[in-house]
């Protein structure tokens, strides 16, 4: 009984991830992003060497939420996020489901 309860409770905590990450991870991200930049902004002596690394992640962390939000729903959310994947060194990371037409009538 513990093991079917473990995995079922690692398959609902993976659902609820499949669900909430795009939105979350792009809030959290530019949370992270603001708070850093006003860090560096206001304390640049004692933010700069730590700091910079936030800005970063938070940058990382909202373009994972823009891409998992892409490749779940098959659109970009943001025209920024589009621009940004459409750059040399990411061009290979955009998902699949973007680059197909939207299914629709055949006529």
């Amino acid at each position: 009984m513990g093991l079917i309860w473990l995995a079922a409770i690692a398959v609902l905590v993976l659902l609820v991830l499949w669900w909430a990450f795009p939105l979350t991870a792009r809030i959290l991200g530019v949370l992270v992003v603001l708070d850093s930049l006003g860090a560096i902004v206001l304390f640049p002596d004692r933010a700069i060497p730590y700091r910079v690394w936030w800005l970063l992640a938070g940058f990382v962390l909202w373009l994972a939420g823009h891409w998992a939000w892409a490749a779940k729903h098959g659109i970009w959310a943001s025209r920024i996020a589009l621009r940004i994947f459409q750059l040399p060194g990411l061009r290979h990371l955009i998902p699949r489901s973007t680059l197909l037409p939207p299914p629709g009538p055949t006529t």
